[in-house]
């Protein structure tokens, strides 16, 4: 006998893969500073923590205006607290 509760296939399709980038939360933006909100595929050391920002981990790119070459990835809540520990003034 058949079964009667067959699965919809669409349940088992893969999910579109998110955005590459996107635009950083307002409470994220420093004067100065360019911060963008990136999911990378590389892992990277944060500077807040010290800690591994994993691969496919939404985080936050964060550069200083003309020194590019000081780009550094920070997860989003070490980001959060540097802010904080600035005065808003990162």
């Amino acid at each position: 006998m058949p079964r009667k509760n067959r699965r919809n296939p669409e349940f088992f399709e893969k999910p579109e893969a998110p955005p590459a980038r996107a635009d950083a939360p307002l409470w994220a933006l420093a004067p100065g500073y360019d911060v963008r909100h990136v999911g990378g595929e590389k892992e990277y050391r944060c500077p807040g923590c010290d800690h591994v920002v994993r691969p496919g981990v939404w985080h936050l790119v964060v550069v200083p205006q003309g020194e590019p070459d000081e780009r550094r990835h920070w997860h989003t809540e070490c980001w959060r607290r540097e802010i904080r520990r600035l005065g808003g003034r990162a």
